[in-house]
């Protein structure tokens, strides 16, 4: 990275980043995860995932959390609920001591968040229309978003990692990286690092697979459906190992469990916003 990158571009401050304090955080992944375990043959999220759009703002990882926050919610119960991006925005720059500038926040502080706090339903908190910062957080929401925390969380730092977390029904998996070289279709095979940080979310993976049999993973953006696959991408094994030898990448899955432990994902429950 050179001096010359706009941190707090598109939201996401990898500058700020403390990895330290989510690898002394974390959960690890039993090596046998999976043994025994048939994981769905896919786990699509555009069935009931709705993608929003941060618009001006640099809410990226607010976006990104609570679309993975959303993930956990639907595998514990079957039901859709839209957490506010907006409190996961502000209340993540609260605890990264950045609140009152629209600069950005560290998925960090996001996972302090998530499972000191939760995150609060979008009907105590919605995203501003138009666009717009305030550094005001409703008291109600704090209380709002109670019943709502993780429990626990792990470092993921390969596709295979990544692909076992979401695979094994834990959650999903929150990406801290610097925005490079993705195309506008939808289709991600290789992944190089950019100017500006960004915040996204892998929620599932696809029936694709590359030359090795891996799956592609679908990763949900926060620019409207105007962006990839209406908002989504599916991005390969490569790409993804890729993203995790780049040094200003962070990736983190984020869980209801508190414990490390195989569970199905019923894809079947159709969203309420369909």
């Amino acid at each position: 990275m050179t001096d010359d990158i706009d941190y707090s571009k598109f939201g996401y401050r990898l500058d700020l980043e403390r990895p330290d304090q989510l690898l002394a955080a974390s959960t690890p992944l039993p090596a046998d995860l999976m043994r025994g375990f048939a994981e769905p043959e896919e786990i699509d999220p555009r069935q009931w995932h709705v993608i929003e759009n941060q618009s001006s703002l640099g809410s990226c990882q607010g976006h990104a959390l609570s679309s993975v926050v959303e993930l956990c919610y639907y595998i514990a119960t079957g039901q859709v609920i839209h957490f506010s991006e907006m409190f996961a925005y502000l209340g993540t720059q609260k605890l990264d001591g950045l609140l009152g500038r629209d600069v950005g926040s560290t998925i960090e502080g996001g996972m302090r968040l998530a499972t000191q706090y939760g995150l609060c339903p979008v009907e105590v908190m919605p995203y501003p229309n138009p666009a717009r910062y305030t550094s005001r957080i409703p008291e109600i929401a704090w209380s709002a978003a109670e019943p709502f925390k993780i429990r626990s969380s792990s470092f993921c730092r390969s596709y295979e990692d990544v692909y076992k977390y979401l695979a094994s029904g834990q959650g999903g998996v929150e990406i801290g990286i610097g925005w490079g070289n993705f195309d506008s279709d939808g289709l991600v095979e290789s992944y190089r690092p950019g100017r500006g940080g960004h915040a996204v979310a892998f929620l599932g993976y696809s029936r694709r697979k590359d030359s090795q049999g891996r799956k592609y993973l679908w990763m949900a953006n926060s620019w409207d459906e105007s962006w990839g696959n209406k908002g989504w991408a599916e991005v390969s094994p490569r790409a993804v190992d890729q993203m995790c030898n780049s040094s200003g990448t962070v990736m983190i899955g984020l869980s209801d469990l508190s414990t490390p432990e195989p569970r199905l994902v019923d894809w079947r429950e159709r969203s309420i916003f369909a």
